[in-house]
């Protein structure tokens, strides 16, 4: 009796993982990654100075991005009592957004629905991707500029 038990809570999990499965497997970017280059327009590296990001992508259509540079200053006190360089200092090359994911071919479009720019809030990115050797490469579709991103799957 124990054995059947056994055997039927297995059935039971792997059923229950087997729609995540199918689903990384339709969708490459399903995961944590973390960006290892960038480069700017002019197909400049900008990392650094720019911190290593780290990008999400879940199964359900949700992304969520942050970078947040290393060795920032400590300053104990609230942050209405910081002075300019202070609260400068703090948030200078910090990023955050979170939003929905949409993939069509080889198009990436992220609409942001929070971001730590709020000018950044609804706005859409839509960017090439492709996976080579295990990294995610997210270029722009505008093939006059050479933006690119580098990710490799996060440890």
């Amino acid at each position: 009796m124990n054995n059947r038990l056994v055997v039927a809570v297995g059935i039971v999990v792997a059923l229950g993982l087997a729609p995540v499965s199918r689903a990384q497997a339709q969708n490459p970017l399903i995961g944590s990654w973390e960006r290892i280059s960038l480069l700017d327009a002019e197909g400049k590296s900008t990392q650094p100075p720019a911190p290593p990001a780290f990008v999400i992508f879940s199964a359900d259509g949700f992304f969520s991005q942050s970078a947040i540079p290393a060795a920032r200053p400590k300053v104990n006190k609230p942050i209405d009592q910081m002075t300019k360089e202070e609260l400068a200092q703090r948030f200078n090359r910090l990023e955050t957004r979170r939003g929905t994911y949409s993939i069509s071919g080889n198009r990436l479009t992220r609409k942001n629905i929070a971001n730590g720019d709020p000018n950044g809030e609804g706005t859409e990115q839509t960017q090439l991707f492709r996976i080579e050797g295990g990294v995610l490469i997210l270029s722009s579709s505008d093939p006059k500029l050479k933006n690119e991103a580098r990710f490799r799957r996060a440890k």
